[in-house]
């Protein structure tokens, strides 16, 4: 890991095996399958808890962390946590929003660049010394779920099978940058739909903060990270679903066929979560770059001679 290194010395971080992590948790898989009469179900559900901490970081309490700019290595918490300001709402009015600003602004140690206005983000003085500082920033939850799980069903009806596997995270957080959500600047951009409910005078509880025409807002993820663009990712997804139909061997037996069996199937049939934007919320990249899942259907026959 990096080693930061006293700013006296005038020298960069170098490299060191050092720091302690911790990771304790547990994995179950319960399964139950019975069949009375025609009918035949099973069940198999799995889940996995994972506590991560990081206990020594070669004798520093926090940095940040070498490998994304937006976390941050602290003692006694998670791998991968990010670090942003904590956004507790948006500005009613620019009266409001300037009352705000001449109360911290002109204090030692104020990060923000820009004019707050109504409809931007409220950020929390969390360490509640009457200022705001980089020093409020906290940490807010890791991309490393804490629980993983899987349920895979099946049923039967004579020829009839069907079959669902579901998957899923929680204990997750995932950031959301100006590329996932769409700025307003230039020809090029793609705003997401969900801009359609951003705050207006007439419209204040909206999901989404005023929109800006440039790039100066104090909102914006890139100028002043937060926790409204830390997003909680935990889902639940339909990953297969198959339905099939298998002949009776009687009717089969003239064509000489030793087994016939037809069935559909599909995949990523669905996504439950809470992510502001249509992004895949397994996915780490914060710019909705990585390739969307696709959501296939196909038919098959298998086939025995």
């Amino acid at each position: 890991m990096d080693v930061p290194v006293p700013q006296e010395f005038g020298l960069s971080a170098y490299k060191d095996n050092i720091g302690e992590m911790v990771n304790r948790g547990v994995e179950v898989t319960l399964s139950y399958h019975n069949q009375w009469g025609d009918w035949s179900f099973g069940a198999t559900g799995n889940f996995a808890y994972n506590k991560n901490e990081l206990l020594d970081l070669g004798g520093v309490s926090a940095m940040v962390d070498p490998n994304d700019e937006y976390k941050r290595r602290q003692v006694g918490e998670r791998l991968n946590s990010y670090y942003a300001y904590k956004a507790v709402g948006f500005f009613n009015s620019d009266e409001e929003a300037q009352a705000w600003m001449d109360k911290y602004a002109g204090q030692d140690g104020y990060p923000f660049s820009g004019t707050f206005k109504g409809g931007d983000l409220i950020y929390a003085d969390t360490n509640g010394d009457g200022k705001m500082t980089e020093a409020d920033r906290v940490v807010l939850g890791s991309s490393d779920p804490s629980w993983t799980f899987g349920l895979n069903l099946n049923a039967g009806y004579k020829g009839f099978d069907l079959s669902l596997m579901f998957t899923g995270a929680a204990g997750v957080s995932r950031m959301l940058d100006n590329n996932a959500v769409g700025d307003f600047t230039g020809d090029v951009q793609h705003p997401a739909s969900v801009w359609l409910d951003a705050w207006t005078p007439e419209n204040k509880d909206a999901k989404m903060p005023r929109i800006d025409y440039g790039t100066d807002s104090p909102s914006r993820a890139w100028n002043n990270l937060s926790s409204f663009w830390i997003q909680n990712a935990n889902y639940l997804r339909l990953k297969n679903l198959q339905f099939g139909y298998t002949f009776p061997k009687k009717w089969l037996k003239a064509l000489h066929v030793e087994n016939l069996r037809m069935y559909y199937s599909a995949e990523n049939v669905f996504t439950i979560d809470n992510m502001l934007v249509n992004v895949d919320p397994e996915s780490t990249d914060r710019g909705g770059y990585s390739y969307p899942l696709l959501r296939t259907h196909s038919f098959g026959v298998s086939l025995t001679f």
